[in-house]
C-alpha cells in the first residue's frame, strides 16, 4: 500500500516511540534479573543486579538510541545489508562501553585495577552475550517486518475492493438522478453525463490515495449532478482549511457519505436542507466532517441505508493507519454527522 511504503514501515521498527523504549528497559531489567540469578563468585544478589541493571539499561538506550538515529538510512538498505550494520554496529557499542565500564570503574575505584585477561574476558563475555541477544532481537524484527509486508500486499488488495463495492453504488444513484433528467430538460440530462464521465475517469484512478483536494473536486463533480436534480432544496456549505489542500488521504473516503447525506438526509425533507463540509487541521490530524439534516421521526431507519458505505470507509481507514485514524458517528435529533480523523506523518 503506497501511503505506508516508508523507512518508518522498515526492517527496523521505531524505537524512537514511549511505548517501545517503556518494552526495552522492561526487556533489559527482565533479562538483568535472569543474568543476576545465574551463579557467580560475587557475593550478594542484590548488587549484582543493582551492577548488571545499570550496564544493561544503559548499553540498550545507547543502542536503541542509535538505532533511533539511523533508522531512515538503515531502512533504505536491502534487508541484509541492514540487519548485517545494525548487528556489527551494536557488537561495536558492546565493546565500546565494556572498555569504558572497566576504565570508568577503575578510575572512581570501585574495582580494582583487574589484569589484562581479566578485563578481555569480560569484555568477550559481553560480546559474546549481547551477539545472542542482539541475533535474537534482529531476528524478531526480520519475523515483524514480514509480517507487515504481509499485512501490506493485503491491505492493499482489500482497499480496491471496497472501492470496487462503493462506485457500483454511487454508479446506481447517478444513473437514476440523469434518468429523471432526460423527459424533463435534456441539456441538464447531457451536463450530468458529461459531469459522471469526469467523475469516473477520476474516480477509477488506480490509486488508493490522493490529495484532499482532488477528493473534494469529485465531491463537486457529484454535487454539479444533485443540483440539477435537487435545485433549491440542496445548499452546501463548506468549511475547508487551505493549509490542509495537498495532505494526501485515501480517495472516495468523503464522496460515499457526501452522497449518503444528500440520498438517506436531505432528500426525504420536503424543504431540502444544507449539508455541511468541513476539513481543518487540528491536534495533529486532519478533521474530516460531513453534516446533514434528517427527519426527526425514524432518521435512524433512514440511515441503516448508509452502512455499507460506512463501514467500507471505517474498514479502510483501520488498514491504513491502524488505530490512529478515527471514524465517529454522531446523530441527533435533526442533525447527523460523520466525522474522520487521519493522522498527519510528522
Amino acid at each position: 500500500m503506497n501511503t505506508e511504503l516508508n523507512a518508518s514501515r522498515g526492517f527496523i521498527p521505531n524505537l524512537c516511540d514511549v511505548s517501545a523504549v517503556f518494552m526495552l528497559v522492561l526487556m533489559v531489567e527482565l533479562l538483568s534479573v535472569l543474568l543476576a540469578m545465574a551463579p557467580s563468585e560475587q557475593s550478594g544478589f542484590w548488587q549484582r543486579l543493582a551492577l548488571i541493571s545499570f550496564f544493561a539499561q544503559w548499553l540498550g538506550l545507547v543502542n536503541a538510541s542509535l538505532l533511533c538515529v539511523l533508522k531512515n538510512w538503515l531502512n533504505k538498505q536491502r534487508v541484509l545489508v541492514c540487519a548485517l550494520l545494525s548487528y556489527a554496529l551494536m557488537l561495536l557499542i558492546t565493546v565500546l562501553f565494556s572498555a569504558l565500564v572497566v576504565y570508568a570503574s577503575q578510575l572512581i575505584g570501585i574495582s580494582s585495577r583487574a589484569n589484562e585477561q581479566a578485563i578481555i574476558y569480560f569484555i568477550l563475555r559481553n560480546l559474546a552475550i549481547g551477539g545472542i541477544i542482539y541475533g535474537v532481537v534482529l531476528r524478531y524484527f526480520y519475523v515483524q517486518y514480514q509480517w507487515r509486508s504481509n499485512l501490506q500486499a493485503q491491505s492493499h488488495a482489500q482497499v480496491q475492493a471496497l472501492k470496487a463495492r462503493i462506485r457500483p453504488h454511487f454508479l446506481f444513484n447517478s444513473m437514476n438522478t440523469i434518468a429523471s433528467l432526460v423527459h424533463i430538460d435534456a441539456n441538464k440530462a447531457e451536463k450530468a453525463v458529461e459531469d459522471l464521465s469526469d467523475l469516473f475517469r477520476a474516480s477509477l484512478q488506480e490509486d488508493t490515495i490522493h490529495t484532499l483536494q482532488d477528493e473534494l473536486n469529485l465531491i463537486e463533480s457529484y454535487i454539479d449532478i444533485e443540483y440539477l436534480r435537487l435545485d433549491q432544496r440542496l445548499s452546501v456549505q463548506w468549511q475547508l482549511d487551505e493549509a490542509a489542500m495537498d495532505i494526501e488521504v485515501p480517495s472516495l473516503c468523503l464522496q460515499p457519505l457526501v452522497e449518503n447525506a444528500i440520498y438517506h438526509g436531505l432528500e426525504p425533507l420536503e424543504e431540502g436542507g444544507k449539508i455541511k463540509i468541513s476539513a481543518q487541521l487540528e491536534n495533529n490530524q486532519l478533521c474530516l466532517s460531513v453534516t446533514n439534516p434528517v427527519t426527526g421521526h425514524g432518521a435512524m431507519s433512514r440511515h441503516k441505508g448508509n452502512h455499507m458505505a460506512q463501514e467500507n470507509i471505517r474498514t479502510r481507514l483501520t488498514l491504513m493507519y491502524g488505530n490512529e485514524a478515527e471514524f465517529i458517528i454522531k446523530a441527533e435529533p435533526n442533525l447527523y454527522t460523520v466525522s474522520i480523523g487521519i493522522p498527519l506523518k510528522i
